[in-house]
């Protein structure tokens, strides 16, 4: 997906799971949780300092060095976010 400006800051959405999770751990402020269609949602990240296409880049070529245990505990967090709805 796209990023997108929004007065002074940058968003960065996705609706990638393990993207989204990924970005988290390497530090991307998660803003929100967006409903997309059917049971799917696009996470919004605030990539004011410009950093959430190079993470992802890393991450598709299988360079992005982040915590294994955090990035766990992200995919655990997101997937109570996605089904309580917030």
């Amino acid at each position: 997906m796209e990023a997108t400006n929004m007065e002074n800051t940058k968003d960065y959405k996705c609706n990638d799971f393990y993207q989204a999770v990924a970005l988290k751990t390497a530090g991307i402020p998660l803003i929100r949780l967006e409903k997309s269609s059917g049971s799917f949602f696009i996470f919004v990240f605030d990539d004011s300092e410009n950093k959430a296409q190079e993470f992802i880049l890393l991450y598709w070529k299988k360079e992005l060095k982040i915590d294994a245990k955090e990035f766990v505990e992200n995919i655990s967090e997101l997937k109570t976010r996605i089904h309580s709805g917030i």
